[in-house]
């Protein structure tokens, strides 16, 4: 159980979300759980409780609930990039980042923004991610904006 107080100033959105969004309240509870060694039947779970979730809201604000979420799940359980990734792609792409190096680079901005107004946006585990993992993700996010120039057709 994690009771790390990074943990939750990071994620209080999702837990005051949970309080209205059964979903939400679900997902908190599993990514309190989740770490490297988390069964796949419970992380298959909190990715389709995460699913669930259906915030609803303009794309900036789309894209800075999920950021956290994705970047932490992302951290101990890279193998499902091809489940999240479109959350924080999607809303970019939406918002006129359609290249790959500027995707990278709009959402490690966009960390550093929202870090330098609160830095508890943001647990360690999911900075680690951005500065470490992201950038290997290249043919990964490459086909989400593929995936999203699809959807416009």
């Amino acid at each position: 159980m994690n009771n790390n107080p990074e943990f939750e100033k990071a994620f209080a959105d999702l837990k005051q979300i949970g309080t209205r969004v059964p979903s939400a309240k679900k997902t908190y509870g599993l990514l309190k759980e989740l770490n490297a060694n988390t069964l796949d039947a419970q992380s298959d779970l909190l990715i389709k409780e995460l699913h669930n979730i259906n915030y609803s809201s303009n794309t900036n604000d789309y894209f800075y609930f999920y950021f956290p979420l994705v970047s932490y799940i992302l951290y101990y359980k890279p193998q499902y990039e091809s489940d999240l990734l479109k959350y924080v792609i999607g809303p970019n792409f939406a918002n006129g980042t359609t290249e790959t190096k500027g995707m990278i680079a709009m959402i490690t901005g966009a960390m550093n923004y929202k870090l330098s107004q609160d830095e508890n946006y943001l647990t360690q585990e999911s900075r680690d991610w951005v500065m470490n993992e992201l950038p290997k993700l290249e043919e990964q996010i490459d086909r989400e904006i593929k995936v999203c120039w699809k959807e416009l057709e």
